[in-house]
């Protein structure tokens, strides 16, 4: 009965119609107090009284019972995965339909909600009308923060807000979602992890170090990934970015564990070098990225490694998708080409022999024969 507001509704209802305890009572037939007891939750009529409470209120007898239907992790899961493969089958708005007709019956599921938020961050591009997509995942993003009451769910839609405020060119409304600057991390996962172990929950007390452990690898290098644009003047500092990064890519087996983390770097680095007019650099960072895609296995998903032996069981239990790709293959692949081969960073590259064989390399081997 938990997806049930029965007594919200009744009281609601009656209270916006004008109406007395009493008043209800004695056309439905039942003492007050019963109403009453049906307003604070305590108790439900009696079935055969549901058809008259919902033709007094004037309203149908799901809303009257304010049913609000949920989906499973597993099943937002794969309702996700089909949508993504619409996307790669038919035009934007075709999809956007369907999403917008599930998204009428779900409305109450905040999970859901946010996943369709997420996945028209992810495929927004392909809109005719972009804008009007980027302002409808600030509507999904606001519902989710307003209603859903879950400060996980929470801080995953302020992100959205922030990515699509980004994609909108309003930096100052980004600075104003997520401030102005770094907070000092007070190490919580570390107080956690040891209240656990005092419980007597060892293997938790493992998991949160590690999957503590794995997000600050990912978004070490990710960071640094990001601020390699802003070191291109300073060749010296630029080189031991990429230097140092590499070795933690090797060290922890990033291009197997998180392939995106290493992918992201790599094309990052090259740009970089380009701008500084360095081919010999640049070109071993794309075959690096290249050879990171030669070793993708499809369809993607986010585990563990021998390293991070508790990664998997969490990715399954605390990711709505449970670690597979956010987009469907095709539209993968396709960007992972289109990324370096229409790449205006890479304009000196276009014609260099080695460029030209890495670049028909990578679509063979992901099998995008067309013209990106």
């Amino acid at each position: 009965m938990k997806n049930l507001q029965f007594s919200t509704v009744i009281a609601n209802r009656r209270k916006e119609m004008g109406l007395k305890q009493d008043q209800v009572a004695q056309y439905i037939g039942v003492s007050r107090a019963a109403v009453s007891k049906w307003e604070k939750g305590l108790s439900y009529p009696d079935i055969t009284l549901l058809p008259k409470l919902a033709t007094y209120f004037n309203i149908s007898i799901d809303a009257l019972l304010g049913y609000e239907p949920q989906m499973t992790k597993e099943r937002i899961g794969k309702t996700y995965a089909y949508l993504t493969k619409r996307f790669s089958e038919q035009a934007f708005e075709e999809v956007q339909k369907e999403i917008e007709q599930l998204l009428a019956e779900y409305y109450s599921c905040f999970p859901f909600v946010l996943k369709m938020a997420q996945l028209y961050l992810n495929y927004h591009p392909q809109a005719s009308d972009q804008e009007q997509v980027l302002n409808r995942i600030l509507e999904l993003s606001e519902r989710v923060k307003e209603y859903s009451g879950d400060h996980l769910l929470v801080n995953e839609a302020v992100m959205f807000e922030a990515y699509v405020k980004l994609a909108q060119g309003k930096p100052a409304e980004v600075l104003e979602i997520l401030g102005e600057n770094v907070y000092v991390e007070l190490g919580a996962d570390q107080l956690i992890a040891t209240a656990h172990q005092m419980l007597g929950d060892v293997k938790k007390a493992k998991e949160i170090l590690q999957v503590s452990h794995y997000q600050h690898v990912i978004t070490t290098i990710g960071t640094a990934a990001e601020s390699l644009h802003l070191e291109v003047l300073g060749e010296a500092h630029f080189d031991e970015i990429v230097h140092r990064m590499q070795e933690m890519i090797r060290l922890f087996q990033v291009e197997q564990l998180n392939a995106n983390t290493a992918l992201v770097f790599y094309l990052k680095a090259a740009m970089g070098y380009a701008m500084q007019n360095r081919t010999e650099k640049a070109l071993e960072m794309i075959e690096c990225y290249c050879h990171t895609c030669y070793r993708l296995e499809f369809p993607l998903r986010l585990q563990g490694d021998s390293y991070f032996y508790l990664l998997s069981d969490w990715i399954e239990d605390k990711i709505q998708m449970c670690g597979q790709a956010p987009r469907d293959d095709l539209s993968i692949k396709k960007d992972l080409v289109k990324t370096m081969a229409n790449n205006p960073a890479f304009e000196s590259l276009y014609e260099h022999p080695m460029y030209k064989s890495l670049m028909s390399n990578l679509k063979h081997h992901l099998q995008i024969e067309e013209e990106m």
